[in-house]
């Protein structure tokens, strides 16, 4: 049997729900087991507090391989380089190209940002449809080139990067191409 109760009630309640689950709660003194840092004197942290993921679902920033298997995924894809020799992912999702590159990159490995990149050749858009696309779309920036070719991109840190976190970038992109061109790209014709 499920039964619901009103907003009212459910805030009402909380405190109560939260009272009673700090009274029974055990109380953990990180110092009790006399265990220091060394190097400040306090007490050391738990282990299980500083590894936020496990550490199997952690993708590494030189990890080319899990990035790419994760781009296949969602479609076309291969690994490659620019001109300089950092990485590059070229794919497509759903019949649009797009690129991912690997920048801040130190000797072309440890790159600290992924960024997601598309590019339409397609001249007659003006900067107020793109204006109100980066108005409503927190993830992605969209800007015209010097050429007035629109782009759109997407960046995330590969620092701490999991799978989790990567197949959402993923799904956050794949809407992006599907949105950016209904919105910014067919709006203007």
């Amino acid at each position: 049997m499920h039964f619901r109760l009103s907003r009212g009630a459910r805030f009402g309640l909380a405190p109560l729900f939260l009272a009673a689950a700090f009274a029974y709660a055990p109380v953990i003194d990180a110092g009790a087991a006399g265990s220091k840092d060394p190097d400040t004197g306090l007490p050391s942290q738990p282990e299980q507090a500083a590894r936020p993921a496990a550490a199997t679902d952690l993708i590494g920033a030189n990890d080319f391989d899990a990035i790419l298997k994760m781009a296949k995924g969602y479609g076309d894809a291969s690994l490659t380089t620019v001109e300089n020799g950092d990485p590059v992912i070229v794919g497509t999702i759903n019949g649009t190209s797009y690129q991912l590159f690997f920048i801040d990159c130190t000797d072309h490995r440890d790159c600290k940002t992924l960024d997601f990149y598309a590019i339409w050749d397609q001249r007659d858009i003006d900067l107020d449809t793109i204006n109100t696309w980066n108005s409503v779309s927190p993830y992605n920036k969209a800007y015209l080139t010097d050429d007035g070719l629109p782009v759109v991109e997407l960046n995330h840190s590969t620092v701490g990067l999991t799978e989790a976190a990567l197949s959402d970038t993923f799904d956050r992109w794949t809407i992006t191409l599907a949105e950016f061109p209904r919105e910014v790209l067919y709006a203007a014709q």
